[in-house]
């Protein structure tokens, strides 16, 4: 089973406003993620800071707040992953319209069940890597729900960082076909 998540909690400095607000295609940026994991999942939560919260309502969705501030999407990934009832949990961020049900299938497909005879000594997640560079794309994220335990400690270390997770975690990566679909949205101008 398979619970799903949009992270919405960031502060949008550098595109100016609200970017999970902003208009493209004829959606909000945080309406197209929702009913992009609503195609694979039919439990989805949106995670969000106390100060945008109530801004998501219109979604149906229920919405979480982060507990843990000032340390990333790591503090809503701890925030999700406390709550999840499920074995995984698929996150996808806001900003990241190119991003389609094909590729979280794929990472379902990935997965497998959580107990898949890999071996328990770290819990699993996969993740996404650019075919072009070979740089890792912290997100869209399938995470296990028994992450939870390293993720705590990684926040309690003063390490933010969700690549630095992944390579804390058993991660299996995938390879974009294109750039594209990895792209996260930091300015109006990233739309095309």
């Amino acid at each position: 089973m398979l619970s799903a998540a949009i992270l919405a909690g960031g502060h949008s400095s550098r595109f100016g406003s609200n970017k999970a607000l902003f208009y493209y295609g004829g959606e909000t940026l945080i309406a197209r993620a929702a009913r992009l994991l609503r195609s694979v999942c039919d439990e989805v939560v949106v995670s969000a800071s106390h100060v945008n919260a109530s801004s998501y309502e219109f979604l149906g969705l229920e919405i979480v707040e982060d507990e843990l501030t000032d340390c990333g999407p790591l503090g809503g990934l701890e925030t999700l992953l406390e709550r999840c009832t499920t074995p995984w949990l698929l996150v996808v961020t806001c900003d990241m319209p190119y991003v389609d049900s094909d590729a979280l299938s794929m990472m379902i497909d990935e997965a497998g069940p959580a107990d898949d005879g890999r071996g328990k000594s770290l819990p699993h997640a996969v993740a996404w890597r650019r075919r072009s560079d070979d740089s890792i794309s912290p997100f869209p994220l399938l995470v296990e729900r028994d992450a939870l335990t390293v993720l705590r400690q990684r926040i309690n270390d003063g390490r933010y960082s969700v690549k630095g997770l992944l390579d804390a975690l058993d991660t299996h990566y995938i390879y974009s076909t294109t750039d594209e679909m990895l792209c996260n949205v930091n300015r109006p101008g990233d739309l095309r």
